[in-house]
């Protein structure tokens, strides 16, 4: 088994923070190259599931615009291979806290998240 590099990590790290970046600025297009076009988000969204597209996050974050105040934690969990896990906890994002678990592929020596799993506190 082949070692895991610290660039493979640090792509891993800066594809998620395109994902914060996105939401602190409440743009999108910031955040759409992190994501594959198929992209799937699960989760519990004010207490009703959700799942389907990624396009519904893009949707929440052009709408609600910029929230500055948000803060970001970001933890790559673990990589192996062409796959990866890793956990981010956003704060205050428009009022709104949640941890998320994204899980990436390295596509053509790119990584991508291709799921978002998320759970919202109240």
């Amino acid at each position: 088994m082949d070692k895991i590099k610290v660039s493979d990590y640090e792509a891993v790290l800066a594809t998620v923070e395109k994902y914060t970046e996105g939401c602190k600025v409440g743009k999108s297009e910031v955040m759409k190259s992190a994501f594959t076009v198929n992209a799937l988000i699960y989760g519990y969204l004010n207490g009703e599931y959700y799942n389907g597209s990624i396009e519904a996050l893009y949707g929440a974050v052009d709408a609600f615009g910029a929230a500055p105040d948000t803060q970001a934690r970001v933890d790559v969990l673990a990589i192996e291979g062409t796959a990866a896990t890793v956990r981010v906890t956003l704060e205050n994002w428009h009022g709104l806290s949640f941890t998320d678990f994204h899980n990436l592929i390295k596509e053509d020596g790119v990584w991508k998240i291709v799921a978002k799993v998320f759970h919202q506190y109240q």
